[in-house]
């Protein structure tokens, strides 16, 4: 924990970043893409349930290399983390994400009722659907 954090460490907000910015920021790593969006270095304010949930939106598997996604797919993960960031303010938090309560043994993607799977990624559970990401 930090005390008096040194704010000039952060990347760029992620509710604020520009498209163009937020390609070259997130597809030039290595990482796999729910590492690298949730490095706060990298991109800020990106935590674990947003995470899954703009992946999920966009419907990117969250173990793939950053690197290896296609500018449209950089730009519509794009999109899905500005939508579910402001979805989140609007609702009051990112749990009440579409996907969040799915996030369960035995639980189903809300969208085409597939299994949903877990898995680790950069030291933290994230939670797919099975079919479509």
């Amino acid at each position: 924990m930090y005390l008096d954090p040194d704010v000039a460490a952060l990347g760029p907000d992620a509710g604020e970043v520009g498209v163009r910015e937020f390609r070259e920021i997130v597809g030039a790593s290595a990482a796999p893409v729910k590492a690298r969006i949730m490095d706060q270095h990298a991109l800020a304010g990106v935590g674990n349930l947003l995470a899954d949930e703009a992946l999920w939106q966009a419907a990117i598997d969250p173990r793939r290399a950053a690197r290896e996604l296609s500018h449209d797919e950089l730009g519509a993960l794009h999109r899905a983390l500005r939508t579910a960031i402001r979805s989140a303010i609007r609702q009051g938090g990112v749990h009440t994400g579409v996907v969040v309560a799915h996030r369960t043994k035995g639980g189903h993607c809300p969208r085409c009722g597939a299994e949903m799977a877990r898995a680790t990624v950069g030291g933290r559970t994230t939670w797919r659907c099975s079919r479509e990401q």
